[in-house]
């Protein structure tokens, strides 16, 4: 039976000059790495998740965490990794600390080919992952949620097979400016065949809380629930057709 193991992507304390972020203020990050992490502890508990990776990539200390969650099924990774050009985009330190992760990690490293492993920005926390993970097909080798040249990065999923096609190595593409988001794209685009499975629209949407590190602003605007209540309605009616399809193509 195939696990579903949460990658959890952290830089508590980012360098003060990263362009395009505003929070940067360790302690407060650090208050959101601990509430998502309480809530994914809980997911874990309830046996919605098989386990959960953490990796950090400001070297920090991580028994701040280690020492709360001792579940044998949780594993802590951190290092340095924010020596890079400021001009880069900060996806760049994004993708090599994922790359680190499966490169290290005791649990990425005996990833069975099912296995499906979701990664998820650690400060924020997907309320109904739950539902996420039940709607998702039960075969595929990349999930996205991709909007013309622009993937959305607070949540992706992927198996053995996607990470090395799709997001392996892509910190080389990303010593630059440009976004993390356009360049995943470009690789979803540019490796759709027949031989790798991926999805491109998420079956079920993610209801995010958590603050954005571009702008310290929360997820949750005024009309944020009335629109993901239609996005829930749009799903539901859709959701049936577009699984059986799915399953008829294989």
């Amino acid at each position: 039976m195939s696990k579903n193991i949460i990658l959890l992507t952290s830089t508590i304390k980012p360098i003060s000059n990263q362009p395009q972020l505003k929070l940067v203020n360790h302690l407060d990050r650090l208050e959101d790495y601990k509430a998502a992490l309480a809530f994914y502890s809980e997911l874990l508990q309830k046996k919605v998740i098989d386990k959960i990776v953490y990796v950090d990539n400001s070297g920090f200390d991580l028994k701040c965490h280690s020492n709360i969650y001792k579940d044998k099924n949780i594993e802590w990774l951190s290092y340095y990794g924010l020596d890079y050009p400021e001009s880069y985009h900060r996806g760049y330190g994004e993708s090599k600390l994922v790359d680190y992760a499966f490169f290290h990690s005791i649990t990425l490293n005996k990833l069975d080919a099912s296995d499906k492993v979701w990664r998820i920005t650690g400060r924020y926390v997907i309320k109904n992952l739950s539902t996420i993970i039940h709607c998702a097909p039960n075969k595929f080798d990349f999930y996205c949620n991709l909007k013309g040249d622009w993937v959305d990065m607070e949540l992706l999923a992927w198996n053995k097979k996607g990470y090395k096609v799709i997001i392996e190595n892509m910190w080389q593409k990303l010593a630059s400016g440009e976004a993390s988001e356009l360049i995943l794209a470009k690789n979803v685009k540019n490796n759709q065949s027949h031989e790798l499975k991926i999805i491109k629209k998420q079956f079920w949407p993610p209801f995010i809380v958590g603050r954005r590190g571009t702008d310290g602003g929360s997820f949750q605007g005024q009309f944020t629930k009335y629109k993901f209540l239609l996005q829930q309605i749009s799903s539901s009616l859709t959701l049936p057709f577009r699984k059986l399809a799915f399953f008829l193509q294989n």
